[in-house]
């Protein structure tokens, strides 16, 4: 199956293109602007109700936008923003075309509702005079154009309402007319305006279930044979499934026919890895290049974690002023961030082969603010220049692999930690998780570096030998092959940590009557393991975490391991067992990963491999990354104390008379790094005096702010 899957992703390059260099303008690290004229619609989500105060009606938003559209960028000079991004250190731009009301800023000739200006047209010629790369954003599944036959082809409930959203915009049915209307105005884009470096489509969806509009109904019963109502729900997945790969298809012809080389993504792409694997098979692989809207640093940080060995680039988002959305007035939207948390956004991106794009919005009359977003741009870029060098070139060190597993393509979603602790999950709030996150999460906090493991687009083989850990989380989905070189890794030598349903699923999510590793565990599966529990450590098992009451577990039998904790309550079953299996060392623990990791999983890791190699005594809080280049170590430290929160909404925007500046800490490196023979602060390569312990090497520092690079030589 995965040869079908390598054909749909090559099936969808464009002459001449090969898998390495899709959208090779786009090799990391690099910083685009998101931006353009797009009109608040909303109540209040994501920025100031600009548009429609109070009680919403379509009249009332025709009219607010029509007011919106008078004078809009009458101050908008292309040239000069255009250069003033590059002077900020910006390496691309992807500009809004149409949005989700449907008014169109190029000057098309495929309907009357557009702006007063050609917006789109300037903009490409100044990025190209400036030596800018040029995406185009389109929004493909919302339009509230009023021509009437947009409402014709509007997606309809079983009713036959107009399914819409709260910009407001209707879902609009791939299977109708609208589906050319996309690709003609993506192709006129190209043609008015010449070469593009790619194409940015935004809801790239249809609405939850199936649209019972005509048009969706005919191509189900076609597709089918039978009325759309009864649809099952695997066929309606699978429509749906279908309708976005052909229409992306359809899409990737007809822009090729116009610049073969042209790059195409979606907004979300590539986000289904592993979560979704059959969808990232048939839809995700037509993409060059890969995105997420991350905006938060812990969701920027879980995007580029996700794409960081991905065989294409991958961008993740950050909004840096307070609103996507152009205002009724000239002034722009004030930032949201302050210099210091957007270079550390944009560095947890950075220092994990990810590219970021930063959205902002000027005022209505076009003009952005310069002591505001693109001060804020301008920072973020001054870091990318000081430090690109260090961030090119790398690849990441990790003490350990989360192993995610190796899915086939036909599985629709790998087991979630709800439906296997369904009961138990019940007594507790609602956790979504991509496989192996909980973990991660308790092994980063506790200072290890990690990695994750197993992606359907992988840029190299995974060489477990770089690892001093493995970790399978509950729904890793493994198949023989992986199976096979985990246990050669812990025969060699390696070290193995297990936890709750760890093993029991195959590459198509099917259930095992036993662990896959059980030889490896030392203990063979028997059951649920309900009612009263309670976690006790055995007296010479030298424990010391605790679990909650009645956590979620396994009943599970020891078979060569020795036990080191049991459930009591629960007739003494093993609740932690430690296997010795070839040279190397394996612990299972039954409980789930949730409660696992709340103390136990970071213990269980520390017993195996010892303490973590970096530590820092500071009074903030760092978060941290470390890549291996040219035999040395460079690791970066980022503030996560910088005192503002994106989202002007939030009450939380950064304070401008505030400023905080360095503070001295004290670092740690274990002798696990290897012999280090001094320690460079980057980018000026400046010594740090450091002092030996036996078996470390301390170091006092300035930390920077925002993000402090440091250079261990070895």
């Amino acid at each position: 199956m995965r040869v079908i899957c390598l054909v749909f992703a090559a099936a969808a390059l464009a002459p001449g293109q090969t898998g390495a260099n899709r959208a090779a303008f786009y090799e990391p690290p690099q910083l685009f602007v998101m931006t353009g004229f797009i009109a608040n619609t909303t109540s209040g989500t994501w920025g100031t109700d600009f548009i429609v105060a109070g009680p919403w009606t379509p009249e009332k938003q025709r009219a607010a936008l029509a007011a919106w559209n008078k004078g809009l960028g009458a101050s908008y000079d292309a040239d000069r923003t255009v250069k003033a991004f590059k002077e900020a250190g910006a390496t691309g731009l992807i500009f809004y075309d149409k949005w989700h009301d449907g008014l169109v800023p190029h000057a098309t000739r495929l309907t009357t509702y557009r702006t007063e200006r050609d917006l789109v047209g300037p903009t490409i010629a100044a990025a190209r005079r400036h030596g800018l790369k040029i995406v185009v954003y389109y929004s493909v599944g919302y339009d509230y154009n009023p021509e009437p036959r947009f409402l014709e082809w509007a997606c309809r409930d079983r009713e036959g309402k107009p399914i819409g959203r709260p910009f407001p915009g209707d879902w609009m049915s791939f299977h109708s007319p609208y589906r050319q209307y996309v690709i003609d105005h993506l192709v006129e884009i190209m043609k008015l305006y010449g070469r593009l470096d790619g194409l940015w489509l935004d809801i790239f969806n249809q609405p939850p279930g199936l649209s019972h509009d005509t048009y969706t109904r005919r191509a189900f019963e076609a597709r089918y044979g039978k009325p759309i109502g009864q649809a099952t729900v695997a066929e309606a997945a699978e429509f749906t499934l279908e309708t976005r790969r052909n229409f992306l298809l359809d899409i990737r012809r007809a822009v090729a026919a116009v610049q073969p080389d042209i790059a195409l993504t979606f907004n979300g792409a590539g986000m289904a890895d592993i979560v979704a694997p059959k969808t990232a098979a048939q839809v995700d692989a037509l993409a060059d290049f890969f995105s997420m809207e991350g905006h938060r640093v812990e969701n920027i940080d879980r995007g580029a974690r996700v794409g960081h060995h991905m065989d294409r680039p991958f961008e993740v988002g950050m909004l840096i002023n307070s609103s996507w959305y152009v205002p009724m007035e000239d002034k722009a939207p004030p930032p949201a961030m302050s210099a210091e948390e957007a270079i550390v956004s944009a560095a947890t991106a950075w220092t994990q082969g990810a590219n970021v794009y930063a959205a902002m919005a000027p005022g209505h009359s076009g003009v952005f603010d310069e002591n505001g977003d693109l001060a804020v741009l301008g920072a973020i870029g001054a870091w990318l220049r000081d430090h690109k060098p260090f961030l090119e070139g790398g690849s990441p060190y990790a003490d350990a692999a989360i192993v995610r597993g190796n899915p086939s393509p036909e599985l629709a979603a790998p087991p979630s930690l709800q439906d296997l602790w369904e009961n138990w999950h019940r007594r507790t709030e609602p956790v979504t998780a991509r496989p192996g996150e909980p973990a991660d999460r308790a092994l980063r906090s506790a200072g290890y570096f990690t990695e994750f493991t197993g992606t359907a687009f992988p840029r190299r083989k995974v060489n477990w030998r770089e690892f001093r850990l493995v970790v399978i989380p509950e729904n890793a989905v493994l198949d023989a092959t992986l199976c096979a070189e985990i246990r050669d890794y812990v025969s060699a030598g390696g070290k193995l940590l297990a936890v709750g349903h760890a093993g029991l699923f195959d590459q198509a999510g099917k259930r095992l009557p036993d662990f896959a590793l059980a030889d490896v565990y030392g203990v063979r599966y028997a059951g649920e393991l309900a009612g009263y529990k309670q976690f006790a450590a055995l007296p010479e098992a030298g424990l010391a975490a605790r679990l909650r009451l009645n956590a979620a577990a396994l009943g599970v039998r020891q078979t060569t391991g020795k036990v080191l904790a049991v459930w009591e309550g629960a007739g003494g079953a093993p609740a932690v067992v430690e296997n010795r299996f070839g040279k190397g060392q394996a612990i299972y623990a039954s409980a789930g990963e949730i409660p696992a990791a709340e103390g136990l999983l970071q213990e269980l890791a520390a017993r195996l491999i010892g303490p973590p190699p970096v530590q820092v005594r500071a009074r903030r809080s760092y978060s941290m990354v470390m890549n291996r280049k040219d035999g040395s170590l460079l690791l970066f430290l980022m503030n996560r104390d910088t005192g503002s929160r994106a989202f002007r909404e939030s009450g939380m925007a950064p304070d401008p008379t505030r400023r905080i500046g360095p503070e001295q800490i004290e670092l740690t490196l274990e002798a696990v790094l290897g012999q280090v023979a001094r320690i460079e602060l980057l980018p000026e390569a400046t010594p740090i005096r450091i002092s030996r312990r036996p078996g470390s090497v301390r170091a006092e520092l300035s930390a920077s702010p925002s993000v402090t690079a440091l250079r261990i030589v070895r």
